[in-house]
């Protein structure tokens, strides 16, 4: 036969292990709607490196930053980027009331304080609130989803943008090649022509010559 002191132990053992706490409708919406304003926190701070980024790439294509600098707030951008994507996937995983191992769900004070099962002295790994709102953590999926396909195609268009304008200055340095080839046969044409023309010849008299042509001229 289990005894009762048997059973409580292996209740309080389970529930050190994990334990999961039901919030009333009021908190939980409290909850959410927190959540919810971090989110919208963070896409606000995207926002922001977004405009970092795009602004120092037209400032590149400019000739006013150098590729070190540029370079420089790429890597700053790729951080913090990836800080966001970090902290945004917490919040998806504390919305859907699923443990992340790479995130810390904690539950908040009103929550804590109101339970009668946890002990203030021994903190316990693991703990969690039971928000349990998927449809709210699926938008943010979805946002999540559409901001990584918008990255690719930001930073596909600056590739396509580079190659444009590298086109465009060696078009432009094989145009002014043709430009002086054409130049060059255009020259030793001229030249060919002064030369091809037939020559007038040029009779030299003598004084008396010319003195015997002038007296037949004038007999007749």
């Amino acid at each position: 036969m289990v005894s009762t002191t048997s059973v409580s132990a292996a209740v309080t053992a389970q529930a050190t292990n994990e334990v999961a706490l039901a919030l009333d409708a009021e908190t939980r919406n409290q909850e959410i709607v927190s959540s919810l304003r971090g989110f919208l926190k963070h896409q606000t701070e995207r926002v922001a490196l977004y405009k970092e980024f795009n602004d120092a790439f037209k400032e590149y294509m400019a000739k006013r930053m150098t590729q070190e600098e540029y370079a420089t707030i790429c890597r700053i951008v790729t951080e913090g980027f990836v800080e966001l994507s970090v902290e945004i996937l917490a919040l998806e995983a504390y919305l859907a009331g699923t443990n992340n191992n790479n995130t810390t769900n904690t539950i908040s004070a009103s929550s804590a304080t109101s339970s009668s099962t946890t002990s203030s002295s021994e903190p316990l790994p693991r703990t969690r609130s039971l928000i349990n709102s998927p449809e709210h953590a699926q938008l943010i999926r979805e946002v999540q989803l559409l901001e990584k396909q918008k990255l690719a195609l930001t930073v596909q268009g600056q590739k396509w943008a580079m190659e444009k304008e590298a086109q465009g200055i060696q078009d432009q340095k094989d145009q002014e090649a043709e430009q002086q080839l054409d130049r060059v046969v255009d020259k030793e044409q001229e030249e060919s022509e002064v030369s091809s023309k037939p020559s007038t010849p040029q009779l030299k008299l003598s004084v008396a010559e010319w003195q015997s042509k002038m007296d037949q001229n004038r007999d007749r």
